[in-house]
Parts: C-alpha cells; structure tokens; sequence
C-alpha cells in the first residue's frame, strides 16, 4: 500500500473517533488489524482558549476533545495560565531519552499564549513541533526560532483578533499565513469553527505524532488568502523552484498538484502569466511524512 493512501487512511481512521489511534506503522506494514486498540502516540497538544474562557473559545475544548479521540495526549488551559504548561513541557521533554513532539495550538489571546509559550521554551533550549495560532491578537509578538513549524489562520478584516504574525530574524523553520479576508462571514468568535478546519489541523497533529518528517532543507514562508467557497488548504511552508521551458502557471500548478490560484496568488502573477525559463517560483506544499521503517529521529531547527 503506498504510504500516502495509507497515512491518509489512518489519519481519517484515527480522526473518526472510533477508539485509539491505531500505529501508523502497523497499518502501512500490515502487520495489525486497523481497528485493533493501541496506546496513545507520545508527545502532547497544549491547546489555549482566548479572553473568555470557555464561553468565548469553547470551540477549542472540541479541539481537545477531539485529540484525545485521536488518541492524543491533549489538555485546555486559558490564556493567562500558559507558562505552568509551558514549564511542565520543558520537564517532560528534558526527562525523555526519545524527544517527543510538542504541538500548540490558540485562539485569539490564546494565540499569542503560544508564542509566549515557545519563547520560555525556547530559554530552555526545546523545541516547538507546531503551532496553529486561530486569529491571534494583533499584539502576538513574533515566532521564535526553535519553532519547527507554525501555521496562522486569521482575517485581516477582523477587529478582534486580527493578528498578522510574523516570524522572528532569526526563524528558519516552516511558516504559512493563511488570511481568511475573502470568507465574510467568518468572525473573530466563529473562525475555529470553520467547516473541515479543525479536522485538517488534527490531521497534522496526529502526523506529527505518529511519523515525523525531515524538516532539513529549502523554505520559504508563504502567505496568501484563499478564494471564498474553495477548501482551505493548509500548506506547511513554499518550495523554491525554477521554471522549465514550456512552463505556464497551469502546468506549474498541476505538475505539483496545487490550485492555479495558489501559484499565482503567492507569486504575485496573473495565471496568464508568461514564465521565462530559470524564473524564480514559490509552490506551497506539505511536508511528507518519513517511512516508520526508517525510524528516524526527530529533527528540529531549535538551538541545542
């Protein structure tokens, strides 16, 4: 079975609810029945509500709720209570032989509870796997460098949140700003709640937990702002390309499956574009998860 299909299988299986998230590398291999119980994949999703608590941020206690479906360790807390957390994943992570993943995820002043978060963490020389900030604040701050990969869904039409975050000098991981301004009817309150948005988050997260990925290599930080009425698509970060003869924005966009829109849109052209060959592009993608076969260890841009 190719490794794609399979993890797409088994993100879907995992994120259904429908008992523990079964060991992606027993199902690519075959060597376990897919409905079969198993323990929860290490690591931990810390998850923070904005101003309100519950009451205004209740979409991020689904969040968790539907983690731990997942079989991922996952635990709420408010904004104000980040750096409790913050200190209790230093510990973990300094105790383990094996470094597991550590994933945040906010909303509104949550958001930028994340960022405070990874900065403590990033004192303490540990890094951060994800964070998806949901409409932080516009008083965030800027993602600290030991951050692997962070991930900003907002709208830069909302008066309450708002929050265009920016990665710090010094950032050299994956970075995507994904500016919801063209759907309307999304508010500060409801953006969470978006259609398929949580379950594409999820479906990082349980990635992230179950097969790390390399993340060595070529980035650039993407931003663009999807179409109304189209799926959000939630890249991890550009790919730097140069362009073939022959090349036409279309036949860029399908060579690396990705909407016409999308070329165009983070490169600044019109589809209609002519491209000379050797120009410059930048493609959005997601980053691969690696074979469990290989084992391989985590890999990180944070200080050590």
């Amino acid at each position: 079975m190719p490794l794609r299909i399979a993890l797409a299988a088994a993100l879907a299986f995992g994120i259904a609810g429908c008992g523990s998230m079964t060991s992606l590398e027993n199902i690519i291999t075959g060597s376990v029945d897919p409905a079969s119980p198993v323990p929860p994949a290490a690591g931990k999703v810390y998850v923070f509500r904005g101003m309100g608590g519950r009451i205004a941020s209740f979409e991020m206690d689904n969040l968790t709720d539907k983690l731990k479906r997942s079989g991922i360790n996952s635990e709420t807390y408010n904004h104000v209570n980040w750096r409790g957390p913050a200190d209790e994943a230093i510990a973990r992570y300094k105790s383990e032989l094996r470094k597991s993943p550590i994933i945040v995820a906010g909303h509104s002043a949550g958001g930028d509870a994340s960022i405070r978060f990874a900065e403590r963490l990033k004192e303490a020389n540990v890094p951060v796997s994800l964070i998806v900030s949901f409409d932080p604040t516009r008083f965030g701050g800027q993602v600290p460098p030991n951050v692997d990969r962070f991930i900003n869904v907002w709208s830069s039409t909302n008066f309450f949140g708002g929050g265009n975050l920016v990665p710090d000098s010094s950032f050299h991981g994956h970075f995507a700003s994904v500016d919801l301004r063209r759907y309307w009817d999304v508010l500060h309150v409801n953006l969470v709640r978006i259609d398929g948005l949580q379950d594409r988050v999820i479906a990082k997260m349980v990635q992230i937990m179950n097969l790390p990925v390399q993340l060595d290599g070529a980035t650039v930080p993407i931003r663009y702002a999807p179409p109304r009425n189209t799926p959000i698509e939630l890249w991890d970060s550009g790919l730097p390309i140069r362009t073939e003869p022959g090349d036409t924005v279309r036949s860029i966009a399908q060579k690396y499956a990705v909407p016409v829109w999308a070329v165009a849109q983070i490169n600044d052209i019109d589809s209609s574009t002519p491209l000379e060959p050797g120009r410059r592009l930048i493609i959005p993608r997601h980053l691969e998860p690696m074979s469990p076969a290989l084992n391989p260890p985590l890999t990180s841009y944070a200080p050590r």
